[in-house]
């Protein structure tokens, strides 16, 4: 096993074979899902697992599997991806970095999120990152609190082009991050 990095908490890692019933079961939790269109089922979530995996082993960043430090327990994915635009999905900053997170329902409100995504910006700034970005739809308001407390700038609405409209999904929000030397300060705070 492969650790990245670490928070005062969390150990930022590669993928294991032993998490895929874990991530199976995150993905297909209606709750973990809430703001997204649809649960995935176990076949979508092992190819993500695996392109999560092949990610980070060529580029040492991505959306990497978190555990515990204390039992090293899996508790979900933080991390950042390289989005480009395809056919289908082209936003106007694209591409770019993307911070995101997602973690089991047992391990919500105890910050592990916003911890996590701090460590995932030093990390990326250590990695020579110099900008990040982060969306969610408009009324995801527990994710758009982290964006927030991670002293992103919301940019703009839009209306995201895989979901349809009227859709309570559809208006999704955009936050921005400058990377500088201030950012190592932020980290614990």
């Amino acid at each position: 096993m492969m650790i990245y990095f670490e928070t005062e908490r969390l150990l930022f890692r590669d993928w294991q074979e032993s998490d895929l019933p874990k991530f199976q079961a995150m993905n297909s939790d209606f709750d973990v899902r809430r703001y997204f269109p649809d649960v995935m089922s176990s076949a979508r979530s092992e190819i993500a697992f695996y392109m999560m995996q092949s990610e980070i082993a060529q580029h040492e960043l991505g959306l990497f599997a978190v555990s515990l430090k204390e039992t090293n327990e899996f508790i979900g994915f933080i991390g950042m991806q390289y989005l480009i635009p395809t056919r289908h999905f082209n936003l106007p900053f694209m591409p770019c970095y993307e911070i995101g997170w997602r973690l089991r329902k047992a391990f919500w409100h105890q910050g592990y999120a916003t911890e996590g995504a701090r460590g995932v910006l030093h990390y990326a700034q250590q990695k020579g990152i110099k900008e990040v970005y982060s969306y969610t739809s408009l009324i995801n308001r527990p994710s758009r609190r982290i964006m927030e407390k991670l002293n992103m700038t919301y940019v703009r609405s839009f209306q995201h082009p895989l979901i349809r409209e009227n859709h309570p999904l559809c208006e999704q929000v955009l936050f921005h991050k400058y990377l500088s030397g201030s950012e190592i300060n932020d980290i614990n705070q």
